[in-house]
């Protein structure tokens, strides 16, 4: 395994750099900025390499990023209805970046801070890490507290990618982490429909029309059951509430055609499966991104979760540590 460092561009100042890490098979590459996924070249059955995630060669796009490609998400994923919640007896207002809600953390979260980043190699040269750390300041985000986050991207030398979240507060906050990287397993070449999915789920959120939870749990229709593996659909964007345990098998992306498959292990409650119907994106290469593109996997506790309790407790507090681990195992079948 190797590690090759490069300077992909300038944010206010601040040098993003760009991080590709190399297995015998595959490439994984990371940037700083966002501490965002931008690459991953996969080989397909008969050992053609193409890059299977949503990224950009230019800083350009992800400065103009609409739709959180590869980006690391906080404070808080998914939605807060009305950009507002109450907390300890008081009531805090969000930034409205979707009127009249708040969502994926705001235009000053974690997507858009550029991360300290230390390069960790294992003795044995069967793990490299990218260790990477930001501080969200509470007039940063509207958010209560300032917090320090550590988010750390591991290579293993059999291709997993293991994201980990660290995090600590000095004030009772909110904190719901995690990652937006779009998958498409046949290189862009078509759209995700072409695809399967497993989730390990009997039931999901129920939503309102602007996709708010309602707070109600119902059990999965067959159009949404994705238990037994069977091809994407578009108009997918549901929080699904995961069974079993975290080192079980709870959600597996595949392309028959291809060969290509990844196996998904998380430590977070739910995972939001969503194709991109808002998706309307042309990069600066001239490529265009529309519904369908790729399927985001966004291991998370559920959206809106402060105001329905019983979805699950997103509160951080000052006296508590934050920790989640997600597994990405890509291996071709």
């Amino acid at each position: 395994m190797k590690v090759e460092v490069k300077s992909f561009g300038i944010v206010e100042g601040q040098t993003v750099h760009n991080y590709t890490i190399t297995t015998d098979t595959m490439s994984f590459s990371f940037i700083d900025y966002g501490a965002a996924l931008q690459s991953i070249q996969m080989p397909d059955n008969k050992g053609q390499l193409t890059d299977v995630v949503i990224g950009f060669n230019t800083i350009g796009d992800y400065l103009q990023n609409p739709n959180y490609f590869g980006m690391s998400i906080g404070r808080v994923g998914g939605r807060i209805a009305e950009a507002k919640f109450d907390l300890n007896g008081k009531q805090y207002e969000l930034e409205e970046n979707l009127p009249p809600h708040h969502i994926h953390g705001g235009s000053n979260g974690l997507s858009f801070k550029v991360f300290d980043t230390q390069v960790l190699e294992n003795p044995d040269g069967q793990e490299i890490a990218l260790k990477m750390t930001a501080q969200l300041q509470e007039h940063d985000d509207y958010y209560p507290g300032n917090m320090r986050v550590q988010i750390t991207h591991t290579i293993s030398a059999d291709n997993k990618w293991t994201v980990h979240y660290y995090a600590i507060t000095d004030e009772d906050t909110l904190f719901n982490p995690t990652n937006h990287t779009y998958f498409n397993l046949n290189g862009g070449a078509s759209d995700v429909t072409d695809h399967f999915l497993m989730i390990n789920s009997d039931q999901i959120a129920q939503t309102d029309d602007d996709q708010i939870p309602t707070g109600n749990l119902i059990e999965v229709n067959e159009e949404l059951d994705y238990r037994q593996n069977k091809k994407v659909s578009l108009g997918l964007d549901h929080p699904y509430m995961l069974s079993g345990e975290p080192e079980d098998k709870r959600i597996v992306l595949s392309h028959p055609d291809s060969g290509r498959q990844i196996v998904i292990q998380t430590s977070a409650p739910a995972v939001i499966a969503y194709t991109g119907g808002g998706l309307d994106y042309t990069s600066q290469d001239g490529t265009y991104y529309g519904e369908g593109a790729g399927i985001a996997l966004e291991t998370q506790s559920m959206p809106d979760a402060i105001h329905h309790h019983k979805l699950g407790d997103i509160r951080l507090m000052a006296s508590e540590t934050f920790q989640a681990t997600t597994i990405y195992d890509f291996s071709v079948i």
